[in-house]
């Protein structure tokens, strides 16, 4: 539930409350009617009701003024699971699970089971963002379509490199069948994040060919090249592969980074989350309920309630 107030400015009527009150406490110090010598006598007499709800008409009024002031300054609720559809941020990943994801990153853990750890962690941040999964080698295989299940998309992950895919790294066909599972999306921000430390060898469709198709759908890829900690060496073929990662990033409005160890994985993956968030900006609700005509009916009830002590129970005698 969120709380909200169109016109907040309004509140500053609040301080016109303390005066009224001062002036509804002066103007019922009337002169006294009947002059006495001594008081005893009347102060041994137990309160009547009228004397005990002398208070309540003033207390009303001043009611009725501070739920007009809220009332004008237009209080709104919503709530979070409103969302528009198009608020939220749709995001498939899409993991590289070849032979080679199997070598060592930083002389430890093999890059395939960092990449997974580093995925894990991606999920179990996420709150209303739709998650998808595609895993791939010469052929990509999508695990999970959007969904906001994360602890059965962490599983999945977990079950990434158990496919029984020929071996190979099909980049631009990974990527493609996850723009399929975007094409639909109505999400504010569209994006793909692609880990992988292998070239592109599936002729099919490449990584540039996969780029024109999310250009063309308005859905941004990042992309990161798993390499290790040192620079690839001029010529090799992760030379080519980061140019081509680099080029499909640009091309869809991405960024491409460089990930050696597996702090630096996780660093890139909070970096993407930022950056997708900063172009959803602050959230907004799909309805607003107004809640300044309960209290207008709220203040109504104060003035029919006042006007009822006064004419009927404090009404005084002619």
């Amino acid at each position: 539930m969120n709380l909200q107030f169109d016109w907040p400015f309004a509140f500053l009527l609040l301080a016109l409350l303390p005066p009224v009150a001062l002036w509804e406490l002066r103007s019922r110090r009337r002169a006294p009617a009947l002059r006495l010598s001594s008081l005893d006598s009347a102060n041994a007499l137990p309160a009547t009701w009228r004397v005990r709800l002398r208070w309540a008409p003033s207390a009303l009024r001043l009611l009725a003024l501070a739920l007009l002031v809220v009332a004008v300054a237009r209080p709104q609720s919503g709530r979070a699971d409103a969302l528009l559809p198009h608020e939220g941020i749709d995001i498939v990943l899409v993991l590289d699970t070849s032979a080679s994801m199997r070598t060592p990153v930083g002389g430890q853990e093999p890059r395939l089971a960092v990449a997974q750890r580093v995925l894990r962690d991606f999920a179990a941040g996420r709150e209303r963002d739709r998650l998808g999964l595609v895993a791939f080698r010469a052929r990509s295989y999508v695990l999970s379509p959007l969904t906001l299940d994360y602890g059965a998309f962490q599983d999945l992950i977990d079950q990434a490199d158990n496919l029984q895919l020929r071996d190979g790294t099909g980049i631009g066909l990974a990527v493609a069948d996850a723009l399929n599972l975007l094409r639909d999306s109505e999400a504010r921000s569209r994006a793909v994040i692609v880990a992988t430390d292998g070239e592109n060898n599936q002729p099919e469709v490449g990584p540039l060919g996969a780029a024109r198709i999310a250009e063309a759908i308005g859905v941004r890829v990042y992309a990161i090249g798993v390499f290790g900690e040192r620079a690839p060496a001029p010529g090799s073929p992760a030379v080519g592969s980061e140019h081509a990662l680099r080029a499909m990033a640009e091309r869809t409005d991405g960024r491409y980074f460089r990930a050696g160890d597996p702090e630096t994985l996780a660093q890139v993956y909070q970096t993407i989350d930022d950056l997708e968030r900063s172009r959803v900006g602050q959230e907004r609700f799909a309805a607003l309920d107004e809640l300044a005509p309960y209290l207008l009916a709220g203040a109504l009830a104060a003035l029919a309630a006042q006007v009822l002590l006064t004419t009927f129970v404090l009404r005084r005698l002619p």
